[in-house]
């Protein structure tokens, strides 16, 4: 048994040699093999030197570097609006804060503003409704006496004119007494004011002769202001019923004048106002107006040829039938006919012939046929036969 086992170990170390051998064998003889190929793959691999393929070499490092210097740029680029953005950001933040600050700031002063505004308002309307008060008693009281002198010269005013009003008077009384109808005036009534006149012609209580001369200085003076009061008073003569028409006749006379005077005005509200009073005198009983009506008509035609208007003709004509002129107002009949004729109305011209209104008046004959004898020679020539009959007839009967 002893010796055996040797002999089995022995065994078991030469099959492991014998494994070892072979197997550093076959490694070796498998790297002969493999080592040739190596060589032959690497100089497969390794291609050979090309210049074409050095071109797409270079093209591509060219690519490269131009890819990098564009990557580079787009950076920068990137980096720059980056830095813009952030740069706009803290100033968007900056300016927010600012805004926020300025509102908090000017909240904060217009509260106090407020606050010291509505103190001062407070103190301010107190104080105003104290001095207001103050100023009001003064000025109640400096009013009041403002009133009182107000008054107190109204009063004086009031008394200065109704003196002046009888000065004007007396110097009126004493014109008629020392001097004739038409004689110039004196330097008294020359100073004499239009206020002053008129107040002596409105005054009622005084006789109509002395109200007519305060009426002529004023026609005198062309007074506009005499023609509103001066209608009135012959209307309210008119109006009266205690005048008698046909005996009364210095007030009538009076009335003569008075027309007289304020057609010697001659404005448009003098002619209105003479065409109706003319009309109410020969509506109401102008047989017995004569002497009114009469100068009422001549001083109606006068403005009428003045303010060259022809309306008045109807009722100039309708009152000439009821005529009574005076030997002195031979004149006014000849401006009436030639009215007439520059308005061609020779009817009207024929009507003062046939009411016998030229018996005594020869001029004023002869005017008229002379106008009549352009238009209607006939009734000239008849007028004249019928004249030369009647004085022929006159003649046999002395």
């Amino acid at each position: 048994k002893s010796r055996s086992e040797p002999l089995h170990t022995v065994k078991k170390d030469t099959d492991r040699k014998m494994k070892r051998n072979i197997t550093c064998f076959l490694l070796a003889a498998l790297f002969i093999m493999i080592f040739p190929l190596l060589f032959a793959q690497q100089d497969q691999i390794t291609p050979k030197s090309n210049p074409e393929v050095e071109a797409l070499k270079n093209r591509i490092s060219v690519l490269e570097s131009k890819l990098q210097t564009v990557e580079n740029i787009e950076k920068m680029e990137l980096a720059a609006k980056l830095a813009d953005a952030n740069a706009k950001l803290a100033n968007a933040e900056f300016s927010k804060f600012e805004r926020e600050l300025r509102d908090s700031n000017n909240k904060w002063l217009w509260g106090w503003t407020g606050f010291f505004v509505g103190v001062f308002a407070v103190i301010g309307i107190a104080l105003w409704l104290v001095v207001k008060s103050l100023i009001g008693d003064r000025v109640e009281k400096s009013l009041n006496g403002f009133k009182e002198t107000v008054g107190q010269v109204n009063i004086l005013q009031s008394q200065i004119r109704i003196l002046e009003k009888e000065h004007a008077a007396s110097v009126l009384e004493d014109y008629m007494e020392l001097y004739d109808s038409g004689s110039p005036y004196t330097q008294q009534i020359e100073e004499l004011s239009e206020q002053t006149l008129l107040d002596v012609f409105g005054d009622e209580t005084r006789y109509l002769a002395l109200r007519c001369r305060a009426a002529e200085v004023l026609s005198n003076k062309k007074s506009k202001r005499l023609i509103f009061p001066g209608l009135k008073c012959l209307n309210s003569i008119v109006d009266s019923d205690d005048l008698n028409w046909e005996q009364d006749f210095i007030p009538q006379y009076n009335m003569r004048d008075l027309v007289n005077f304020l057609g010697y005005v001659g404005t448009p509200e003098a002619y209105e106002g003479l065409a109706k009073f003319l009309d109410r005198l020969l509506t109401e009983n102008p047989e017995n107006k004569g002497l009114v009506l009469t100068p009422t008509a001549f001083r109606l035609a006068n403005i009428s040829s003045e303010l060259n208007k022809r309306d008045s003709i109807a009722i100039l004509k309708r009152a000439i039938p009821f005529f009574r002129v005076l030997s002195d107002e031979d004149h006014d009949l000849k401006n009436l006919a030639e009215y007439f004729d520059r308005s061609n109305e020779q009817e009207g011209v024929k009507e003062i012939l046939t009411n016998d209104l030229t018996d005594r008046m020869p001029e004023v004959e002869t005017r008229c046929l002379e106008l009549l004898q352009k238009h209607d020679p006939d009734f000239v020539e008849k007028w004249k036969a019928e004249k030369e009959t009647a004085n022929t007839q006159n003649k046999e009967s002395e």
